[in-house]
């Protein structure tokens, strides 16, 4: 598809220009977008090993969880549940990928509180509860590998856009459209190299 342009040098000029630029443009679009999905990529991975090692953990805290529910009354277990504590500080911040701002979490070691009778519970929910302290650490990270993973993906396709729209329409565009200039010009110049032509024979 061909711009609305007028049909003059100045244009040209300014078309070859815009064209060098479009093509400038795509080829660092390509390199970014190449770059963020090996990044992507590695921290899909990242996630998916870590998401797998979360998954086998919380199983064994359920399972000391269930086991530890099926040895002490219901009232003690709910009591327990509500008595003991865990504490863990972590704070945010932004990171950049390829000029994407991702979270980061830093955090400290979470402190466990189990100010329950330990006569009446079961040493399974104290395992339980140690093992779920040892698991958030994991969790966090691997919530903020998620979000990483978003907040890239979106910005994946709107570079795939862009690039898309640069090789699909505008660089074809403003070629042909150089391409139909050129050619209206170099006929106009075929014509006045005619008329001059025919003006000089009728002076001889």
């Amino acid at each position: 598809m061909q711009l609305r342009v007028s049909p003059n040098r100045m244009e040209l000029l300014r078309l070859r220009r815009r064209l060098v630029l479009a093509q400038r443009g795509y080829k660092l679009l390509q390199d970014k977008l190449e770059q963020m999905m090996y990044k992507f990529l590695s921290l899909i991975k990242e996630a998916k090993t870590l998401s797998d090692e979360v998954n086998k953990k919380i199983k064994q805290v359920f399972l000391h969880l269930v086991i530890s529910r099926g040895l002490m009354p219901e009232k003690d277990f709910i009591q327990a549940l509500k008595t003991a504590g865990m504490e863990m500080g972590f704070q945010s911040d932004l990171a950049k990928i390829m000029n994407v701002p991702i979270p980061q979490f830093s955090f400290k070691e979470p402190t466990l509180n189990l100010d329950y009778d330990f006569f009446k519970v079961s040493p399974q929910l104290d395992i339980a509860l140690n093992e779920l302290r040892d698991l958030l650490p994991s969790l966090v990270r691997l919530g903020g590998l998620f979000k990483s993973c978003q907040l890239l993906s979106f910005e994946i396709e709107r570079t795939r856009r862009r690039v898309n729209a640069l090789e699909y329409l505008l660089i074809p565009s403003i070629s042909e459209t150089i391409r139909s200039i050129t050619d209206k010009l170099n006929e106009f110049e075929r014509s006045a190299l005619l008329r001059l032509m025919r003006i000089k024979e009728v002076l001889r």
